[in-house]
């Protein structure tokens, strides 16, 4: 009899993680059927989405309160949803305040008597440990994208497994940033800078003013500078406005293939942290990071977070490899001088580069991560 699984994402991230899962059951189970909630990804490996997965992405923890009496109702039309299709397993795929609402909803009610598992696991290691305890209660299992992760969760009896990165299905040695500079026209003078700003239109207003003027101190010593400007479709237009202000090339790319390709081939590079940073540190390129969000949002952080730093290279390596520029220090003049630092060598771009070969080491795997997360959904 064919599986039914139900799976939902409520942003681009979980959108790739839950489109190369659905592909993988797939492989192992051609007839498996999916129903559930997402975007571009999930929908070209087969699924029907009920709504936009826009609609489930709220970010930041005021603005969460904001939205609650919505995100409440679509929690409701999502369980009620599940109690009546009955599917076999139930995959959520990250955004835990919005999924682990469902996930709790659902084993409150008692009708859904399948599985519910939960892809990325929470954050528990940086802040609000408590919350390790209180998902075993109501999930059957866990795959975790670190491998540091599943020991939080097994001592309370929860089925967790480092499943894998998806990066490390990125082929590196098949990048060739030599071919895309000739490609592009770059001059072989050029100081290629790939700028990262985000992929959230918060994230864009919070902290694009803070690169762009970055950009311009950077170009008062660096005059041949150009960037690689890799964006997504929906915030395209705001990263092409905030673009507008600056008189130098900016290759401004939607391809995720081509990305890594000019990934390659920068001499360095400037970033929101987040999964864009984690993405630099497995390219091995030498970069600066940089964070600023509502000051509310800050001040509950400050409160409540446990780890020493914000890049995940720097967390799973316990050492700063790559600076940090934070809300009151992410300024143009503060990236602008941790960039001119690498350039100029007081931070040393070779030790970077050693760090991430370092790093990749550490999220290696024996098979492809969407290949291990299904048989981890099959075996449960």
């Amino acid at each position: 009899m064919a599986k039914k699984i139900f799976v939902i994402a409520g942003e681009i991230s979980g959108d790739v993680l839950g489109g190369g899962l659905m592909e993988a059951l797939k492989r192992a189970e051609p007839a498996t059927q999916f129903l559930g909630i997402g975007g571009t990804q999930m929908k070209a490996a087969g699924l029907e989405s009920l709504m936009p997965m826009e609609e489930l992405c709220v970010m930041g923890l005021v603005e969460v309160i904001e939205h609650l009496p919505r995100l409440l109702k679509l929690i409701n039309m999502i369980v009620e949803r599940i109690e009546a299709d009955r599917p076999d397993v139930v995959v959520t795929v990250d955004l835990p305040d919005f999924n682990f609402r469902v996930a709790k909803l659902l084993k409150k009610r008692g009708i859904y008597q399948g599985k519910i598992v939960h892809y990325v696991a929470p954050t528990v290691w940086a802040w609000r440990p408590g919350r390790a305890q209180k998902v075993a209660q109501f999930l059957d299992g866990l795959m975790c994208l670190f491998p540091f992760e599943p020991a939080y969760f097994t001592k309370y009896g929860l089925k967790a497994e480092y499943v894998g990165h998806p990066l490390t299905q990125r082929d590196l040695r098949a990048l060739n940033g030599a071919e895309w500079r000739a490609s592009r026209k770059v001059p072989d003078e050029a100081k290629l800078m790939t700028v990262m700003f985000g992929s959230r239109q918060s994230e864009i207003r919070s902290n694009g003013q803070a690169f762009i003027e970055a950009i311009e101190y950077i170009l008062e010593q660096e005059p041949n500078l150009q960037l690689v400007v890799p964006t997504l479709p929906h915030v395209e237009f705001d990263v092409l406005e905030i673009l507008g202000s600056l008189n130098i090339p900016a290759y401004v790319i939607l391809d995720q293939d081509e990305k890594w390709h000019a990934m390659a081939a920068s001499d360095m590079a400037m970033a929101v942290s987040g999964t864009a940073a984690l993405e630099l540190a497995y390219a091995g390129i030498p970069h600066v990071i940089g964070y600023r969000t509502g000051f509310l949002t800050w001040l509950m952080l400050t409160l409540l977070v446990k780890v020493k730093f914000a890049h995940l290279a720097n967390i799973m390596l316990d050492r700063l490899v790559v600076p940090e520029y934070l809300q009151w220090s992410c300024t143009g003049g503060g990236l602008a001088g941790g960039v001119l630092k690498l350039l100029q060598g007081e931070f040393d771009m070779s030790a970077q580069k050693v760090a991430f070969s370092e790093l990749r080491g550490k999220l290696k795997t024996k098979r492809a991560p969407s290949d291990m997360a299904a048989a981890f959904i099959l075996g449960i």
